[in-house]
């Protein structure tokens, strides 16, 4: 019995128009390719310019128009705009601290989304919206359970956020801004609820874009540090 691959493109950090074109030659560039999935890891707009999305996915559905898209929210798709985000675009599976599962080729696919959390608040954060520091805790605890949940009724599971949850697919940006990246209470989740992987975005210089946690491939798909859309592939398991 033959097992094709679940093919999935994924990206974060396109920053609406500021890296559009990278992203646009990126995705001419894969010609002979078809994804199953389609991933946006966060920061796929401005300082919370809703209208720029339009540009990213009206170059996504072009070239595959029937390619489900699923999305989180990043630092720059602001609280304030997540219900405008996903209103105007639903074309797009947005999760946020949410799950779902997709049936490609008769595989089950259990994602979780979520935003992530940082190990420090930054310090618009912290004189802005000090209760982050609670969410942030709570975050990691709520993804380790729904990990968990979609892993019971899938035959892949991915965790995809923006901030990284790890901090080894964040290095090459400066140590001092590592706690405003990720959480390494995240990456204990990972350790522990082990997702079959894990994508994230966030860290545009990073200069190690993969790594394996206790098992678990991480993924950093940051437009910026690939230059370029990530291409994924998974091999489902051998169902009995």
């Amino acid at each position: 019995m033959i097992i094709l691959p679940i093919k999935i493109y994924a990206v974060g950090d396109v920053h609406g128009l500021r890296y559009f074109n990278i992203f646009l030659a990126s995705l001419k560039s894969l010609i002979n390719s078809r994804p199953n999935l389609i991933i946006f890891a966060g920061d796929m707009i401005d300082s919370g310019n809703v209208r720029e999305l339009r540009f990213i996915v009206d170059a996504v559905k072009f070239r595959f128009n029937d390619v489900p898209i699923i999305a989180v929210f990043g630092n720059e798709e602001y609280q304030e705009v997540e219900e405008k985000l996903i209103k105007e675009y639903p074309e797009i599976t947005w999760l946020n601290d949410s799950p779902t599962v997709l049936y490609i080729d008769n595989v089950r696919i259990g994602i979780v989304g979520s935003r992530g959390s940082l190990e420090k608040l930054t310090y618009w954060q912290s004189r802005n919206k000090p209760i982050l520091e609670k969410v942030y805790k709570e975050r990691v605890l709520i993804i380790k359970k729904l990990i968990n949940e979609v892993k019971k009724v899938s035959d892949i599971s991915i965790y995809v956020s923006h901030y990284a949850p790890t901090f080894i697919t964040v290095k090459g940006e400066p140590d001092r801004i590592l706690p405003f990246m990720g959480s390494r209470d995240m990456e204990n989740t990972i350790k522990e609820a082990k997702p079959s992987i894990a994508i994230h975005a966030h860290a545009h210089n990073s200069k190690v874009l993969e790594a394996v946690i206790d098992g678990v491939k991480v993924y950093n798909v940051s437009l910026p540090a690939r230059r370029g859309v990530t291409v994924i592939n998974l091999t489902p398991p051998l169902k009995t």
